[in-house]
């Protein structure tokens, strides 16, 4: 009877994968399908990623959101330093050029944009290793599919960041209230992505803490809490390399150019 009671669960999510795979077959999903499960139905998304045939749809249009995302913010926050810097003379220092009139114009955004997923990339072996250690069922292929969702989700977050923090970037071109405002929204502009890029973090997390289900039942809570402690972990690391990884592309880009 305790075996029955034991393995009931287990059937019941295998019928339950198998019934959910036979309708993910079914549907073909988009690039703005990808954008609109960030925004509004994350679970569908860790869902399909759980399914190695959509894992493999999945990657190239979650890192083409990812791309995309920072590279239009890298854009635009290069026009506006560019802007602070003719109107009131200021550029951060110890900064790296991304002049818009001459060959580091594009500096920036190409930072942003190959940064991060040089940052993943460095990291990602680590966040294999860690799942493996924890006792999850995954694959190199699904730790890169989910590492490339919490890349699309802070580049989503950070897209809708980007309005407000143009607004008020702005008012220190038209109103400049203070000596020190061009240098603290030129800090600002550096910073969103980092800050947006919480919330990826926190997207990773949820959907890969979510993977605790493929463990072993008899020890699924001690490996739930250790897995909840290696992701953590992970999410920590990964936010240390980035600025550093991203910084370092753009100096070397910057000495490129000149």
């Amino acid at each position: 009877m305790a075996e029955i009671l034991m393995t009931g669960p287990v059937i019941l999510e295998k019928l339950l994968d198998a019934s959910w795979g036979e309708n993910v077959s079914e549907t073909q999903v988009s690039t703005t399908d990808v954008i609109e499960m960030l925004l509004k139905d994350r679970a569908r998304l860790d869902q399909l990623l759980r399914h190695e045939e959509r894992q493999r749809e999945l990657v190239p249009r979650l890192m083409a959101v990812a791309l995309f995302g920072f590279f239009i913010y890298g854009v635009v926050v290069t026009g506006l330093l560019n802007a602070l810097r003719a109107q009131t003379g200021f550029w951060l220092p110890h900064v790296a050029a991304a002049n818009w009139n001459d060959a580091t114009a594009a500096n920036l955004a190409l930072s942003y944009a190959l940064g991060i997923i040089a940052a993943n990339g460095i990291c990602l072996p680590s966040f294999y290793f860690y799942g493996l250690l924890a006792g999850i069922r995954t694959t190199m292929l699904g730790v890169t599919a989910h590492a490339l969702k919490g890349m699309a989700a802070g580049a989503v977050a950070l897209v809708g960041l980007l309005p407000i923090y143009v607004a008020f970037a702005l008012t220190a071109l038209v109103f400049p209230w203070a000596i020190g405002w061009p240098a603290c929204w030129s800090v600002v502009g550096l910073a969103l992505p980092f800050i947006a890029g919480l919330w990826g973090a926190i997207n990773l997390y949820q959907g890969f803490v979510g993977l605790a289900d493929t463990m072993s039942p008899k020890c699924r809570g001690e490996r739930a809490c250790f897995l909840r402690r290696l992701i953590f972990a992970w999410c920590g690391c990964f936010t240390f390399v980035t600025p550093v990884v991203i910084f370092s592309l753009w100096d070397l880009f910057s000495t490129w150019a000149l």
